[in-house]
């Protein structure tokens, strides 16, 4: 795997080193036609010199000054040679008025010449360079604009590599500090010079540890709250095992089974809600959803739960108003409205009433649920939702049935409040939807 670092260097010195080609051709171009233009119009105006000025002193002049580069022909209106500047030129008069490419003599190894050829009624006049002599000139003003712009691009690039690796280094910190941690290091991340990038996924990633932390606290809570609660059923359950002694009376045996019985039952139940609360909260992707008559959903709970009900004497009410529809998982919502009335059975005297209505209020469908028992003091309220807190130790139960009806509304992304009732004892439990026919 290839690292950021050497990622951007490759990217950004491969964009360097493009730069400088592109630079370097285009330097080139425009020095190679600047030394061309500037060669070309000194042989312009030497010619023009010539013509216009007496020949025996323009030639001593320009004999003085080596430096000019340049060699001469001058010819009478006859085609009479008055003078040639070296004996290797053997160009004849009929050159091209103006610019042009002439070697320099008949034999194979003559050379390229650059020529201006200028005419009046008493002379011609041809400046030339030669080509070869044009194209060094033209490579030395090259190299002495390429060499400085060559190394300001190696000292960029070198500045290039050291600004990113200095820039990456709270990426180093960062993965030298997570190194250095083990599975059970969950403090947060310190990193005192980090930039505003970095710091906004350093504090993302500390939100996300402080989640994983208080998820994992929850769970050694709920493990140790769990290993509690089952130890006094499962010791019941040991003992009543032991009254089963050989040779004991009929009568007491048959009330021992009946005892293991119940315990078990109840173990079991304890049980199942231990699972159902786990399954719940360990539930990372959305259940599939379809509209669902909380109507009909309260009556078949109700309807289940009759009979136990009537064996204290406790009756169930309910009422409605407006649509009674909700987007939902059918089963998540009947587990939501069979723990919260078993609590409001548990909880309620003998002869009450279990109150329970559906009201659609605009965009929200409202469940209130009220039992007549002694209610819960709002200090306890926030409390009592989280797992195996109970209000009430001497009433049989494990402390999960609001923990469970509260993770299904918060999955179905309803809200779930305890409240005093607007009269008279009890708890009143509301549970709001959102509708899945709101009014127009």
């Amino acid at each position: 795997m290839v690292s950021l670092e050497t990622r951007l260097k490759q990217r950004l010195l491969m964009g360097v080193l493009l730069v400088g080609i592109v630079l370097g051709v285009a330097v080139r171009v425009q020095v190679h036609r600047q030394q061309g233009e500037m060669l070309d119009y000194q042989l312009e105006q030497v010619a023009r010199a010539l013509i216009l000025s007496d020949v025996q002193s323009s030639v001593l002049a320009w004999d003085d000054d080596p430096s000019l580069h340049l060699d001469v022909q001058i010819w009478d209106p006859q085609s009479n040679r008055l003078y040639r500047s070296s004996g290797q030129i053997d160009l004849g008069p009929n050159t091209r008025t103006g610019f042009s490419a002439e070697p320099s003599g008949p034999q194979a190894d003559a050379v390229m010449l650059r020529v201006f050829t200028l005419s009046s009624p008493a002379r011609t006049v041809q400046v030339m360079h030669s080509q070869a002599l044009r194209d060094a000139l033209s490579r030395d003003a090259e190299l002495e604009v390429l060499l400085p712009t060559l190394l300001v691009m190696l000292v960029g690039a070198a500045l290039v590599a050291t600004t990113i690796r200095q820039g990456l280094a709270p990426i180093r910190e960062l993965d030298e500090e997570l190194s250095r941690r083990d599975t059970l290091s969950l403090t947060p991340v310190t990193l005192p010079h980090a930039p505003a990038e970095l710091a906004s996924v350093i504090r993302t990633l500390n939100r996300l540890l402080q989640q994983l932390d208080t998820s994992l606290q929850a769970h050694k809570r709920f493990i140790a709250n769990a290993a509690h609660e089952l130890r006094t059923p499962i010791t019941a359950l040991g003992l009543e095992v032991n009254n089963l002694a050989p040779g004991q009376d009929p009568a007491q045996m048959l009330a021992t089974a009946r005892r293991l019985k119940l315990g078990v039952q109840r173990t079991q139940h304890l049980l199942q809600q231990m699972l159902t609360l786990a399954r719940l909260e360990g539930r990372t992707e959305s259940e599939p959803q379809m509209p669902v008559d909380l109507l009909s959903l309260t009556q078949e709970a109700m309807m289940g739960l009759s009979a136990v009900g009537s064996h204290r004497g406790i009756e169930f009410s309910l009422e409605s108003s407006g649509s009674t529809e909700v987007q939902g998982n059918p089963d998540d919502l009947r587990l939501l409205l069979d723990n919260l009335l078993v609590n409001a059975l548990k909880f309620s005297p003998p002869h009450a009433t279990v109150e329970v209505s559906l009201h659609q209020h605009g965009p929200q469908l409202t469940l209130l649920l009220r039992d007549q028992g002694p209610g819960i003091a709002p200090a306890l309220r926030e409390r009592i939702m989280k797992p195996f807190v109970r209000v009430n130790a001497a009433i049989e139960g494990a402390g999960l049935g609001l923990s469970i009806a509260l993770e299904v509304a918060l999955k179905h992304g309803a809200t779930l409040t305890l409240e005093d009732p607007p009269n008279g004892p009890g708890l009143q439990v509301r549970v709001s939807f959102a509708a899945a026919n709101p009014p127009l």
